[in-house]
This record gives structure tokens, sequence and C-alpha cells, in this order.
């Protein structure tokens, strides 16, 4: 290793210790401690030193103390060292590498000189972040075994939030702790969410000594909420319930019962659940208003989903406002229709000029591709434009705000253009909005088993006009899904992409200026900051995100980007440290045990494979990470080794394996989806389909032993 290789290994095992999790604790959890740095015992002022006047004065971007940066959530910077002219002389300044499974999406923060940022597992890391050193590092423990969403949601973490010397993180067993920000301790923690159906996968947001936190859980029929916690002593101050509960017991809230209650189907209805917060929570210092957005209405499956389609089913699907100081409601306005629930994701203020008259406004673009722009103080539609062709509605009215929405018959309604949870970025200076997006476009996927939901998509980075509400230029990208966005003063917008292309363009026109091929997939949110008068870009890497599990693997990563490692990467011009190319080591398909069931009994296991959630996890059609990878990713099942096949129902039926997030249908305890009993013959007809996807992929590699007479069909 050169001198100047600054390279930090950490090391952090897969350690499942069971912790009693109480509303409110002072009992510390394991944080490794190491040596205090210079960055924090020289520090003048009191470490990880965030609040409000310190926030409003932040006009330098030396910091970047906030997720977005400031409070209206601009994901900008006013640096400008590092501009479209001199981009290209940008180098590797340090890289430091995580071990992990799973890739790394969050959104680093950065105070004074140091680097908060979240891994998998909710583990949280402070670095120095003009250098890469490891200062402490934080485990909350996450237990994978309490619920099915819970594991799911333990494998993703979008970052951390850091207030007056506290750094705070969600957990994915639906705890929110407060660590010092010095020493890496735990001071507090607070339960946010039932553990035994959900789990916690945003960054936390703060404002005003209070932490906002949400959960998800939409998909699964859990009830949505937001809360508000005193960030000094973790107690919960307020929370606000985004759809209705069991009518047999008393509203919440006025909202719920003057508004919501009656906009949802009655009977049984309230058991959908829905309108999680799970990512979109914009705090609005001009109006003093919380803003965040809500997931559809809940659970598809089952007896419910005949009911999916009735009613306005408030708050779900809503941008919702309300007093930040107390919860109370102030307005709402939903981008859901009856038939097309959909989700709503990162939400930017700005002061715009509409119609030549000026407006606060909150901007959003849901999944479904329209850019709305609302009156921050009422929620008051101004303009709703799609940011692509779609083929769900041809307008929205702007008096009454409902969609005009395309038939089926016509072909409408069955898919939409996605702007997902990555987050977009707004340069006051050009004026525009730069989207990550996901078109849905004919590619060379279409007609592939890759899930209907997800077929014929392409990448898109998108310079948005919000004012004239028109594209200004557009960059395709070669995978559908990339990481967020970052644009600076320095007229550059930055994007880490599924194939491991780090890119920059210049902001006005869309040229691109700078590349670099990281060899992971980027999932993940960049930031920059200055430190000691140098400009930094700061970006994770990795195949992460919750999506890995669910969704076809050729959306996120090509074959190599998804085996690339997680890396904490720091960019500044002139950095000279060796980019460490990472081998491309393929993984050999182990060789499948003898397939004795028919076609019928693999077909019928394809089906039980959706029907038992295993594509909520293992992802869709088997079509995986393409390795046998643990240390806390899901494993592809294609790549069974031969002692798992062995253990088939001991895994499956009993359970074994449920401290790593794996339940036993044969009794499975209670969760999202207590209706399931799984039978031995269920769980031979899924293995048979697991077998059949594992022998497809052997032959792949193997195309001489296509013939192999242990291969029986």
């Amino acid at each position: 290793m050169t001198d100047n290789l600054k390279k930090v290994t950490v090391s952090t095992p897969l350690t499942l210790a069971r912790l009693r999790i109480s509303a409110l604790s002072t009992l510390c959890v394991a944080a490794t401690l190491i040596v205090l740095s210079p960055a924090l015992a020289n520090s003048p002022a009191k470490i990880g030193n965030v609040n409000a006047d310190r926030v409003a004065a932040d006009t330098d971007g030396a910091n970047w103390l906030l997720n977005g940066r400031n409070f209206e959530s601009h994901h900008f910077s006013p640096l400008k060292q590092v501009t479209d002219q001199n981009v290209s002389g940008m180098g590797l300044a340090w890289y430091m590498e995580v071990d992990s499974g799973m890739g790394i999406v969050s959104e680093p923060i950065v105070v004074d000189g140091v680097a908060y940022i979240s891994a998998p597992q909710s583990r949280v890391y402070a670095l120095e972040a003009a250098a890469g050193k490891l200062i402490w590092k934080f485990d909350p423990k996450v237990r994978l075994d309490q619920a099915l969403n819970g594991s799911y949601s333990a494998r993703t973490n979008a970052g951390v939030a850091v207030w007056e010397g506290k750094v705070f993180v969600g957990t994915g067993d639906c705890r929110l702790i407060a660590i010092d920000a010095a020493t890496g301790k735990q001071i507090w923690e607070s339960l946010v969410c039932e553990p035994t159906q959900t789990g916690i996968t945003n960054a936390p947001h703060v404002a005003k000594g209070l932490v906002f936190m949400g959960y998800n859980g939409s998909d699964d029929g859990v009830r949505g909420a937001i809360a508000a916690y005193d960030a000094n002593t973790g107690k919960e101050l307020w929370r606000f319930w985004t759809v209705p509960g069991d009518p047999k017991k008393p509203f919440e809230s006025k909202a719920l019962k003057e508004i919501a209650a009656k906009t949802w189907p009655g009977g049984d209805a309230w058991k959908m659940g829905g309108g999680d917060v799970w990512t979109a929570i914009t705090y609005d210092p001009v109006t003093d208003f919380l803003i965040f957005g809500t997931a559809g209405a809940g659970a598809d499956f089952g007896e419910l989903s005949a009911i999916r389609a009735q009613g306005d089913k408030l708050f779900a699907g809503c941008i919702v406002a309300v007093k930040a100081s107390t919860g109370e409601y102030v307005w709402h306005y939903q981008t859901s229709s009856p038939g097309l629930q959909t989700e709503n994701n990162h939400i930017v203020m700005a002061d715009l000029a509409i119609n030549g008259e000026k407006h606060h406004v909150a901007m959003t673009v849901p999944k479904h591709g329209f850019y709305y722009v609302l009156d921050a103080w009422t929620g008051k539609l101004l303009s709703a434009k799609p940011i692509v062709k779609v083929n769900w509605a041809t307008s929205i009215d702007l008096t009454t705000g409902r969609a005009i929405e395309v038939p089926a018959s016509q072909g409408g309604g069955k898919q939409w253009t996605v702007h997902n949870w990555w987050p977009m970025s707004y340069n006051p200076g050009t004026g525009l909005v730069y989207i990550p997006a996901t078109d849905r476009k004919p590619n060379s996927h279409a007609g592939v088993e890759t899930g209907e939901w997800m077929g014929q998509t392409e990448g898109k980075l998108i310079a948005w006009d919000p004012v004239n509400q028109s594209e200004r230029w557009s960059v395709q990208e070669e995978i559908a899904t990339n990481g967020g966005v970052l644009s600076t003063a320095g007229n550059l917008v930055f994007q880490g992409q599924g194939n491991g292309e780090f890119a920059a363009y210049t902001a006005d026109t869309g040229k691109k200026v700078w590349s670099i091929d990281t060899g992971s997939a980027i999932e993940s949110i960049p930031v920059t900051y200055s430190v000691n008068g140098e400009q930094y870009v700061l970006l994770p890497v990795g195949w992460g995100s919750g999506s890995r599990l669910f969704a076809p693997s050729w959306t996120m990563g090509t074959p190599r980007s998804k085996r690339g490692p997680s890396r904490i990467l720091a960019f500044k011009l002139g950095g000279k440290v060796p980019f460490p190319t990472p081998p491309d080591i393929v993984p050999p398909v182990p060789k499948p045990p003898v397939q004795t069931a028919d076609e019928a009994t693999v077909a019928e296991g394809e089906k039980l494979y959706k029907t038992f959630y295993c594509d909520g996890c293992h992802s869709p059609h088997l079509d995986g990470s393409s390795a046998w990878v643990l240390n806390g990713a899901i494993p592809d099942l294609r790549y069974a080794p031969p002692d798992v096949h062995a253990q088939w129902y001991s895994i499956v039926l009993a359970g074994t394996h449920w401290d790593k997030g794996m339940p036993g249908f044969a009794n499975p305890p209670k969760f999202a989806f207590p209706h399931l009993r799984m039978s031995t013959k269920q769980a031979d007809a899924i293995h048979a389909y697991v077998i059949d996807g594992a022998w497809k992929a052997y032959t792949g590699e193997h195309a001489a032993e296509t013939t192999d007479p242990a291969h029986k069909k």
C-alpha cells in the first residue's frame, strides 16, 4: 500500500443479539469507539453542533447539516471550487470499505469535518471527512426475527440526522436511537412502530428540537403514522395517524374523524391500513409546517384486495401539512385516485413565480410521473404536468385536483413513470429541478421473465423547469433505477448510476463532463462539503435498497456492478489516491440436486413462490444477486449450496433461520401475513421451482452439461 493510499477496512460481522425493546431506554448497546480523532478533540465547538440558527447561517456550503442540506431539501450546494471547467481534474481523495453484503444507500451528513453515514442494519459510522479515518462505529444490534417486514427493513437504511450533539438513526426493528456525536455511545431509544409488524428504513428529520420519524409497511397492511420526539429525551410529543384505525375505538385526531373516515369504505376496510410515511418528510421554516408524503392504501392481497379501488381512502397517497410543533392538521392534497394508488416521495420547498404571481411552494413528483407544484400555505394545486409521456392520465384538473384518467379499456392505468424515493435536486441559480426517473419504455428486456410491473423500463436524469412545467434537457441511462442527485453552484449535477458510473453533468445543458466507473451499483445520495478550503464530493456505493429484494435485478445493476463492494468514496480536485478497481469474481452456480418433480409441480411452485411472498425478499422469478451472499444480504436461491437443499424443511417450515430474518411457514410468527400456513407439499413445490431455476442457471454456465441426466424434466 502506498503512503498516500488512505484505506480503512471496517469489519461488521453479522451478530444478531436479542434485545428487549422498550419505549424509552437508556441502555447502551455496543458501539466501537476508536481513538478520538483530531477532528473531534481539537474542535472548539460542540461536536455535532447543528441547530436552527446554524442551518440558517450555513450559506457557504462547508457543511452538509441536514438531509437535503437545508430545511427546504434542495440537495444543492453553493460550493463552486469544483466547476464544469475543472471537474475533469477531480480524483479519489480517500475511500473506506464496509464489510456488508448489502450496499449503502444513505445520504451522509457532514458537520465540522466529521461525516456521519448509516449502513445496512442501521449501523452508523463517524469518519474524518478529510481523510476517511474511522472515529467510531455504532451497531444497534437490530433483531431480524420479529416481523418479515422488519427483516426486509433492516437490510437498508437511508441515513441519519444530527442535532445539538446527537446523531439519530431509525432501525429495522422500529426503534429511534440517539447517539452521542462525539463518542458513538447510545443516549436514548424510543419505539416508533410495532416491531412485530414492520420497521424503519428512512432517515430521521430534525427541526425545532424535534426528531420526526415515520416507518414503512403500506404494502403489508401496516397503518401509517408520523411521530415527533424530543431530541433531548426521546419522549414522543405527538403522532399523526395517516389513516383511520379500528372504528370501535376513538379517533386519534379531529382530522381522522371529520375528514379521513368518511372517505373509506365500511366493514373491514380499515384493516387495509397504509398511508405510511416512510421517506418524504420536509420541514418548512417559512410556514413552520411539517410537510410529508404518504404511500398508498395498504395491502392488496387476500380478502382486502376487492376494496382497494373503492373511495379516496384519506390520507393515503397524499401530501399532508401539519403544524410542526403540535402535529395539528393544516391541509392535504391527494395525488392518488381510487383505482390507482401511488406513493409520494421527496418534497422540495421554494419560492416561484407561477403565472406571474409569487408563491411559496411545495414541489413533488409521485411515482405516477406528474410534477406537482402546490401552494405551501394552503395545499392548493398551482400546476401539474407529466415529466414524460404517461398512459394512465391525460392531465390534472387544476380546479378539482383530480386526474383525467385514461380508461383501462384504452390501455390506461397499467404503467407509469416512476420518480422513486431517491431525491431530486433544486438549483436556485438555474431554476431547474434535476429528477432521477424511471421511464416505462420498450427495451431489450420486454417479454423477459422480470415481473410485469417493472417491464419495459429505462433510466433518465431529467432537468425540469418547474415554472414552465417543461423539460430543459434529459440524459438516458443504461440502468432503470439510479441514485439521488446533487447539484452545485459550480454548474454541476452529480448522480451515481446502477451500472456503477458516477458522473457529473453541466447543470445548464446536461453535457457529461466527468465520470468514473466505481465497479459497484450506486443507489445512494452524493453530498459535497469543504474542509481546510478543499471541496470534497462524498458518495457511498454498493448494490442496496429495499428494491434489491423485490425488484428484478437487471433494473438496478449490471452483472458486474451487482458484485461490486460496499464502499464510501470521497473525491476532490487533484485527488491522487489510485482507484481500487474491484476484481470481478463471478461465483459459480453449485450443481443443483436431482430434479424429481414434474413440470406441473414446478409451475405450482412458481405460483406458491408468489403466494408466500418469497419474491418479496428473494426477488421475482429468481432474478437475484447471482451469488450466495450472506453477511446481511438475502441470498440468491439459485446459488443455494447442498446443505441448504438438505435442510429445506428445517429452514422453510420449521424456521431454523428465523434469527436471520427467514420465518418458518409451517407455523409462522405473527406478522403481516397471519393467514399463511405452508404444507409439506407446498414446500416441496416451491423447492422444485427453486431447483428448476438453479438448473437453468447451472446449464447456462455449463452448456456442455445440458444433457446431464440429473436434470430431469
